[in-house]
């Protein structure tokens, strides 16, 4: 009895999570993509699991910071997420960045369709692998590059040196056994987004591509103050400051990811 017991407040507690991150999600104002106003804005991330990498708005992480730039004359937007808030955000989902590695994860849209026409990013993420009885870990060097404008998918799940991974496919055309995740333009009545690609990964032992799953997000306005969100006074490009691109900061390349 005890057993049931504690498995009824178990799944109990994780639909409170549930409601809780849907409510968080939904309380925002959405993202006004017409406004021009450079501005801090927030992004959350849909969290699939490893074994359903196309699974679609269910659970949401907490909110991050972003930047938006936007240039009207050729009606584009530009979304600025932090490294440091996307390596929080992976560590969040048991992922392990290596710290001060991830460039700016930068959104490009077209602000009168809403279309993603890319999203892009690269760091590096430590993964911890088994050979036989032996175990080790590696230092991965990650590219990820998604659209709304292409098709794409993923495979059924392959085991390389012990971790899932996806194999990316082209979408339905690319074989019966691709399935299919739906590209999905900025909805300006929820801010919600899925852009679909990939996610290019190199070791030393392996390169692989597989379906990148941190394209579902929703943008929404922030209710922070921008002044007090920039970090310690620093300007709007200090503050999403990422080495690998901006070269004004020093990334940690000691493989600490702490």
């Amino acid at each position: 009895m005890n057993g049931i017991q504690s498995r009824g407040w178990k799944i109990l507690g994780l639909g409170c999570l549930a409601w809780l991150l849907w409510v968080s999600v939904g309380g925002a104002a959405p993202l006004d993509l017409s406004d021009p106003t450079p501005r801090w804005v927030e992004v959350r991330f849909e969290i699939s699991p490893h074994d359903a990498p196309g699974r679609l708005d269910e659970v949401w992480g907490a909110a991050r910071r972003a930047y938006l730039e936007a240039d009207p004359a050729a009606q584009r937007v530009r979304i600025r997420i932090p490294g440091a808030e996307l390596e929080s955000q992976l560590r969040s989902t048991g992922t392990d960045p290596i710290r001060g590695t991830f460039s700016e994860f930068i959104w490009t849209l077209d602000a009168e369709t809403g279309h993603v026409l890319k999203a892009e990013l690269t760091g590096r993420v430590r993964e911890n692998f088994r050979l036989g009885i032996f175990k080790s870990s590696t230092v991965v060097d990650i590219r990820v590059e998604m659209t709304t404008h292409s098709p794409a998918g993923y495979r059924p799940a392959n085991l390389i040196l012990g971790q899932m991974t996806h194999p990316f496919c082209l979408g339905a055309a690319d074989g019966k056994d691709c399935t299919p995740v739906e590209p999905m333009p900025f909805d300006r009545g929820r801010g919600y987004v899925n852009a679909v690609g990939s996610l290019r990964a190199v070791t030393a032992l392996a390169r692989i591509r597989t379906f990148s799953p941190l394209g579902e997000v929703v943008f929404s306005e922030s209710d922070s103050d921008p002044e007090e969100s920039m970090a310690s006074g620093r300007s709007s490009h200090d503050a999403v400051c990422s080495a690998p691109i901006s070269g004004s900061c020093r990334p940690d390349l000691r493989g600490e990811s702490s």
